[in-house]
């Protein structure tokens, strides 16, 4: 049973590469992310064909401020649909299995892995873009995991940037003393 990751904050966009970036350098083997919205990388992979390598970046297509990772990627598979849109591609590099589409799309049941011949249950990782463990993909995963990436839906709120700061807020702040104080509120009375 695959170990499954969802990367919570790259839902808004679907465009972000942290987490490929670290896989790759990682050497991480037996891997799917799915899926990666880059309309020049899905349409680069139906230029070239099946068996093609290319030299691709992908992420950042949408989100500008998103990471992106260069590299030589093999198509492994190429999923036409009538809408210029909906077309997909399977790229790979090293032990990683990437889902590239022309637009943002979910993947949160089997059968958007077994349209792309891919198979998640015989994965060691599998990587989704969602802000919940889908029911279909929960049954194969030991164990899930959130993965609290940055991103334009950021829920690590800590790392959030507060320009209108008024006094000390836990928990963006932790180094003050605070005294809680009891109100009543005006429908109390």
């Amino acid at each position: 049973m695959p170990i499954l990751a969802i990367t919570r904050p790259a839902v808004a966009w679907g465009d972000r590469a942290d987490v490929l970036a670290e896989l790759i350098a990682q050497y991480a083997d037996g891997v799917i992310v799915a899926g990666i919205a880059d309309l020049p990388a899905t349409e680069a992979a139906f230029n070239a064909g099946v068996g093609s390598r290319l030299s691709l970046t992908l992420g950042a297509s949408l989100d500008h401020s998103s990471p992106q990772v260069k590299g030589e990627f093999e198509v492994v598979l190429l999923l036409d649909a009538l809408a210029p849109a909906d077309r997909q591609a399977v790229l790979r590099t090293g032990g990683i299995d990437i889902v590239v589409s022309a637009r943002r799309r979910p993947y949160h049941n089997i059968s958007d892995f077994t349209a792309l011949e891919l198979d998640p249950h015989n994965a060691n990782i599998v990587v989704v873009k969602s802000g919940y463990l889908s029911p279909e993909l929960a049954p194969i995963a030991s164990p899930n995991l959130m993965a609290l990436s940055n991103g334009v839906v950021d829920q690590f709120v800590e790392r959030l940037p507060r320009l209108r700061k008024v006094r000390d807020t836990f928990p963006f702040d932790k180094d003050f003393t605070y005294t809680p104080e009891t109100l009543l509120s005006a429908r109390s009375r």
